[in-house]
């Protein structure tokens, strides 16, 4: 029996996915602010990860990350460059690990196409917007990020 639809389980599943990669990869969590409910699309920072979906839910999640929070964590991990190419880089490698997870957990009831990576200027032409979109402010280390999900219900 496939269980009934329910967005806000699949959605609070993300959550849970952007919190085991910080975790796996830096030992500490990111910390959660309440969501926003938002009518236009929402404000990027500096890059954005974005997992189109289709099945179930159609539409996006995001993952925006301001470039201190990137360079931060490139530190953390070791790497020394850190301009804009290795931010871009760490982003997309981010989303495909959220990706990966979601994967895992959805497996055919949700499809997932790869990664789709910006700058906070550009907004992938690919996607469409969706008249309401949620974005879950988080903070990592002191800096700001969202998580951005933008789903036809």
């Amino acid at each position: 029996m496939i269980p009934a639809h329910q967005p806000e389980r699949e959605f609070a599943l993300f959550l849970g996915f952007v919190t085991h990669y910080f975790e796996s990869v830096t030992g500490t969590s990111p910390s959660f602010h309440p969501p926003l409910l938002e009518t236009s699309l929402p404000a990027q920072l500096d890059y954005t990860g974005y997992l189109p979906v289709t099945g179930r839910l159609n539409g996006w999640v995001g993952l925006s990350l301001s470039s201190p929070l990137l360079c931060h964590l490139l530190r953390h991990l070791g790497e020394e460059e850190h301009d804009h190419a290795a931010q871009l880089d760490l982003v997309s490698e981010m989303a495909g690990s959220i990706t990966s997870h979601a994967r895992e957990h959805f497996g055919e009831r949700l499809l997932l196409q790869p990664p789709l990576v910006s700058t906070a200027e550009e907004f992938p032409e690919e996607l469409v917007p969706p008249p309401l979109f949620f974005r879950l402010p988080f903070a990592w280390s002191g800096e700001q990020a969202y998580l951005l999900v933008a789903l036809h219900l």
